[in-house]
């Protein structure tokens, strides 16, 4: 039977674990949001779970999966943006990796986008929000 996947971050390691299980995710600028008056910033990402091999549970062994999720930060004091206009709603960007410097918390996007945190510690959470569903389209990084 698959599990959802539930996961707190509270140190860089921690982090590193959650950007490792949500490289490639795909989000959509509409689903993130900084509520400012409860110091948090949220997205909703379609992960492809690389957390299960393909042909896990009798599918083909061509077959991967994908699961929406909730990234949760919590003490952020500010949101800063790189090449990304939040106006922009349905403009859909690949998340590449999660990193952690100092107060700061950089979510990398294909194509030059960023989002800085600003944050006085780590306080991440991630939760799977369905079962997922099934795809034959594998994220691919070629050598450069």
């Amino acid at each position: 039977m698959t599990r959802r996947l539930a996961l707190v971050a509270r140190d860089p390691e921690d982090l590193e674990v959650v950007s490792s299980l949500l490289q490639d995710a795909i989000v959509q600028v509409g689903e993130m949001t900084y509520i400012r008056d409860e110091k948090r910033f949220v997205l909703i990402a379609s992960r492809f779970r690389r957390d299960r091999e393909a042909g896990d549970a009798g599918s083909p062994p061509d077959v991967f999966e994908r699961v929406n999720c909730a990234l949760r930060f919590d003490r952020v004091s500010a949101v800063k943006r790189r090449n990304l206009d939040p106006a922009r709603l349905s403009r859909v960007l690949s998340l590449l990796a999660i990193r952690c410097e100092g107060e700061y918390i950089d979510l990398i996007f294909s194509g030059d986008h960023a989002i800085r945190l600003v944050a006085d510690e780590i306080a991440c959470r991630i939760d799977d929000l369905d079962l997922g569903w099934p795809t034959r389209l594998k994220p691919d990084h070629p050598e450069s």
